[in-house]
């Protein structure tokens, strides 16, 4: 099933806001992403809250999460664990430790992951909150100004009341970005929420789709900017360029609801 918005499985964010301002910026933020890479957080690491059958596809390559779990099953006595726990994070929350770690999880234990990330305001520690409160900018925000400034006109334009967390999603070359859903791990199902964002990419030849598992169905998501409900399934196609989407948590105007048809809605 889908839940949406009373049937639509997304919303064109493209008429109300600066598409041509964003895609200007390409060329800034490739190179912004090449002097950040210090800063850019490796792999999805959390265990997902959602079940791996409802996806698109069989996911027939072994993520980070699961890898860390036959890692921490492993012997003391096993190489791989004694080289390992030279190099384990001491504090998770260092992406520095813990980028070491990812790295060395993929050569070792056969992990893969599409995905690193730039995160330009701060991430906070509750995904049901990243966008309910204005976050402060990141040390990699300094890289990106032209999107710091974008980003910024939002408020300026009345379209949201302010932005919380705000990250590139850096899909590789090579790859098929992560079929999911956004959920808690101890949540399984669709919950009232609140949660709003902006997701937008300058380059569309990746597709981009919301996944209907009730009718296997994809949506294919035919526009820069879009709103979409997060629980519901998401992911992207295989493609041998290196793409990014930018996402933009936040909370909108009463009025911008209004304009893109949701004002009536308490929850999603």
């Amino acid at each position: 099933m889908i839940r949406g918005f009373e049937n639509k499985p997304y919303i064109d964010l493209d008429p109300f806001l600066d598409i041509e301002g964003f895609k200007s910026l390409d060329a800034e933020i490739c190179k912004g992403m090449a002097l950040a890479r210090e800063y850019a957080k490796e792999g999805t690491w959390m265990k997902p809250g959602f079940d791996f059958k409802d996806m698109s596809y069989i996911c027939n390559w072994k993520p980070i999460y699961r890898a860390f779990e036959e890692y921490q099953a492993l012997d003391d006595n096993d190489p791989i664990k004694i080289q390992g726990q030279s190099i384990f994070p001491k504090d998770f929350t260092d992406y520095k430790q813990r980028n070491l770690f990812v790295r060395y999880l993929k050569s070792a234990m056969g992990a893969h992951d599409p995905y690193i990330y730039y995160v330009l305001q701060e991430e906070g520690t509750n995904m049901k909150d990243r966008g309910s409160v204005a976050r402060q900018p990141t040390p990699e925000s300094e890289f990106f100004p032209g999107v710091m400034t974008w980003v910024n006109a939002l408020k300026e334009k009345n379209i949201v009341e302010h932005t919380g967390r705000v990250m590139f999603f850096v899909s590789e070359s090579s790859s098929k970005p992560f079929e999911h859903r956004d959920l808690d791990a101890d949540t399984h199902d669709y919950t009232n929420h609140k949660i709003e964002f902006i997701h937008i990419r300058p380059n569309t030849q990746r597709g981009f789709y919301i996944w209907d598992p009730e009718y296997k169905r994809k949506h294919y998501v035919n526009s820069h900017a879009c709103f979409f409900n997060d629980q519901d399934w998401h992911g992207g196609e295989y493609s041998m360029q290196q793409e990014y989407g930018l996402r933009i948590d936040c909370k909108f105007t009463q009025e911008f609801k209004e304009r893109i048809g949701i004002g009536h809605l308490t929850h999603y």
